[in-house]
Formats: structure tokens, sequence, C-alpha cells
């Protein structure tokens, strides 16, 4: 079972890619009072692809869909500038979470990736990452805002949210893994709720 979430990303882009990068951080900074600029894509990204948690060993879970992942931040930039939209939303970031036990890490990564070229790949640049540092092996997709095909901005709607989620249980049945109830598609992940509830910040409490 995967439980999907999409949200906009606004400001320094820098911030969530810094934290992705960081290999001692464990959990997202506060990223209260940054302005918005070029740097907020570098932090999702960085946060996406934290080498403390997408390492196993000397594997890498990190992908790049229209993008290659160590200049992904270059390249979404590129694709701004070159159709003149460098404000407003930078990225968007998802992710994909499944039960505890239920995927192995090379599987888990290998749906994301699949997941992130049906639902993205025909337009947008993509960060896959595959983080292994709680007990349930989740992904984080960054989907740059501008489209590399027209420079139409990515439209997150309750449609594309349910093609994201309706995607995503597809992908589960073709593994033989279980479907998530219509119930808890929303559902906050429980390591997210415990961190809620300890009072850390949490992609959910910091925008």
């Amino acid at each position: 079972m995967a439980v999907t979430k999409i949200w906009p990303v606004k400001g320094r882009l820098d911030a969530v890619i810094r934290y992705a990068g960081n290999e001692e951080k464990t959990r997202l900074p506060d990223l209260t009072g940054l302005s918005a600029g070029k740097d907020d894509l570098s932090d999702v990204l960085q946060y996406a692809a934290n080498d403390a948690k997408t390492t196993r060993e000397s594997q890498l879970f990190v992908s790049g869909i229209n993008c290659v992942p160590e200049i992904a931040r270059q390249q979404m930039e590129l694709t701004k500038q070159q159709f003149g939209k460098t404000g407003g939303t930078v990225a968007f970031h998802a992710y994909q979470s499944f039960r505890p036990g239920e995927v192995t890490p090379e599987q888990c990564h290998s749906i994301g990736v699949e997941l992130a070229k049906r639902v993205w790949g025909d337009r947008f640049q993509v960060l896959v990452a595959t983080h292994l540092n709680t007990d349930c092996c989740h992904n984080h997709f960054v989907i740059n805002s501008v489209s590399f095909v027209d420079g139409k901005r990515y439209n997150d709607c309750k449609k594309t949210y349910r093609a994201l989620q309706d995607a995503s249980d597809e992908l589960c049945r073709e593994q033989g893994l279980s479907v998530v109830d219509k119930k808890d598609a929303h559902r906050v992940p429980r390591n997210l709720y415990l961190a809620e509830k300890a009072g850390e910040p949490t992609r959910y409490s910091i925008f």
C-alpha cells in the first residue's frame, strides 16, 4: 500500500535541497522567513537526495527523469529561464510512502521511478529519491513547476492529485502489493504524525 501527497514549494529552492544533502540531518529545517529565489530549488533537491537517507552501503537511490541528478537544479532553473518563468512556485514536492516491510529499497525506488515517468515524465523534470531512514521506505519527488515542453506551469489540483494516487495504486497492483483505501488516501504518514506530536518541524508544519 502506498500513500501519496504533493505540495508546492515557494521561496527558496535551496532549503529543501540542502536538507536532503546534509548527512547529519534527519528532519526538515525551519524554512520560515526565507526569501524567494533560486536557492529554494536547491534546498528541495538536497532534501530529496540526502545521502544519509538514500544510501545503503554503496548504493545510491536517486534518479532523474528528464534531468541529471547531479545538475538537476541548474537544469530546472534553465527551463524556467528559457520560458521567462522564474518566479512564484519553484517546484512541487511529492512523496509516496509504503507500509513497513512491504517493499525493499530497490523495489521502492523502481516503483517511484516508474511512477514519475507515468505521471510527469512526458512534460516535467523530476528528481526521484528513495529515503531509507525510517521504518517505511518512501519516495520523494521534486517536480519542476515549469514544463520543459511548452513552459506551462504544473497544475496542482484535485484532478492531478487523483491521477497521482491512481497511478500509484496501479503500480502497486502490478507489483502484487496492497492498495490504499480511499479513506487513507490523504492520511499523514505515521512517522510525520509522531514528529509533529513531538514538536519537531515537518513538511506539514513548516509550509
